[in-house]
Order: structure tokens, then sequence, then C-alpha cells
């Protein structure tokens, strides 16, 4: 009986929590986010030559994982199929992306605008919602840069292509970390919440931007042994010990 009480005051306190702080991002922000995240990936799926219903799939898949992603680590039901205007909203994006494709080219650099600030937002959400949750901040920045990178994430991996993220280019996850951080920082000195929002998704999109415009990328590995040794030691390799000279 007790495990049933603590049950039943656990959700009414999460219930009361998320009434007092509810998250501040208009549903329409969010959709037009899916939206252009959807219309990426079906620019994708024309440029390598998926079908109708495989091109349909992938650009919701894109429009939909940074959330579904974010609500998983979250151990949420995800928005995505529990509200009824992301399914419908995203599949007519997805359809229309991938039937008008070339106009989508026309529109190149809004187009480019468009998907730093949906990846802004979907950072934004991410931090916000794992905050709502009283997740410690890393956690938080963690599921912030997962939701924003995870449509990118996605739409790569289905399409069997190099995943960008993970790989030396302009900065997607670096700009998303940053603007993750940025809105943690400012929710620990209890900024307003408005504030944090644009804070952060400037920091996204500036960055995101900035990276394409300038060729800005994130840095590749460096081996600092080796630029700590001597460099009269540097030609001299280590001895090599064989299984050989072990047993003796």
């Amino acid at each position: 009986m007790q495990l049933t009480a603590n049950g039943v005051d656990l959700a009414a306190s999460l219930a009361i929590h998320a009434v007092i702080h509810p998250l501040q991002v208009p549903l329409w922000i969010d959709l037009t986010s899916v939206v252009v995240a959807a219309l990426a990936g079906a620019a994708v799926a024309v440029e390598e030559r998926f079908d109708l219903v495989g091109g349909i799939l992938l650009a919701v898949a894109t429009g939909l994982g940074g959330g579904i992603i974010r609500d998983l680590l979250l151990g949420l039901r995800p928005v995505a199929v529990t509200n009824h205007f992301y399914l419908p909203t995203v599949t007519t994006a997805a359809l229309a992306g991938y039937l008008f494709a070339s106009l989508l080219r026309r529109f190149g650099t809004p187009f480019i605008v468009l998907d730093a600030m949906a990846t802004g937002l979907f950072t934004v959400v991410g931090v916000e919602k794992a905050l709502l949750y009283d997740l410690p901040d890393v956690s938080a920045i963690f599921i912030g840069v997962a939701a924003g990178v995870g449509g990118g994430l996605v739409v790569d991996v289905i399409a069997g292509r190099p995943v960008g993220m993970v790989r030396c280019g302009p900065w997607n996850a670096t700009a998303a970390l940053a603007g993750a951080v940025f809105y943690a920082v400012l929710a620990g000195f209890d900024a307003p919440t408005g504030f944090r929002q644009a804070v952060a998704l400037a920091v996204v999109v500036t960055m995101r931007l900035t990276s394409l415009r300038w060729g800005l990328h994130t840095p590749l590995p460096d081996d600092l042994v080796h630029k700590l040794t001597p460099k009269r030691h540097q030609g001299v390799d280590a001895p090599r010990h064989t299984a050989e000279d072990a047993v003796h």
C-alpha cells in the first residue's frame, strides 16, 4: 500500500511540476522544425534516387528522428505518436519535398538558414524538456545535442552514407553542443526562459552558418606524444617485442 501511495504521490508531483514549468516553445515552432527536417530528408531521398515510398519514409524518419530520440532518452512516449498533428504534418512535408525537389533547390540559402534553425530548435527543446524533468545539466546537454543532430544521423544511416556528425566537416554537433551548454548555464542562473531560448538558438544558428560560410571544420585528432617528443628521437622506432621474446 505504501508503494502505491508513493507512486501516486510521484505521479501527482510530476503533473504539478509540468503545470508549473510548462515548455514555452509553441507547437507551431516545433512543427516548423519537423517540417524543415523532413524537407531536408526528402532532398536526400531524391539525391539518392529512392522510390516514392522509400523517399517519404526517409523524410518522415528524418523529420521525427530528433524528437523521438529525445523522448526515448527521457523515458517518455514520443510526442510524434501521441500528438495528432505531427504525423500528418511531417508526411505532407515529406511528400511535397519529394515531389517538388527541384523547387527546393531554388531556395538554397533560405533553406540552409531554416535547416540551421531547425537544429537549434530541436536542441533547445531537448535541453529544456530534460531540465523540466530535473535531469542533471550534463544529461540535459547530452539529450539536447542528441535531439539536435538526431535527424541528420537517421538520414545518413538509412541512406547508407557516412555519418556526417562524426566526421570532419562544418559545425553541426559542435554548434548544438555550444547552444545546449549556453542554455544549461543560463538556466542555472535562472535567466528568463525566452532569453535562454533566444541565446541558445542564436548560438547554434550563428555557429552553423559561420562554419558553412567560411569553411570552418571541427579539428582532427593530433598525436601529442609525437609533438612533445624531441625531434632527434622522432625517427627512432621503439624496439618491437614478439611473443618469442616474451617466452625467453
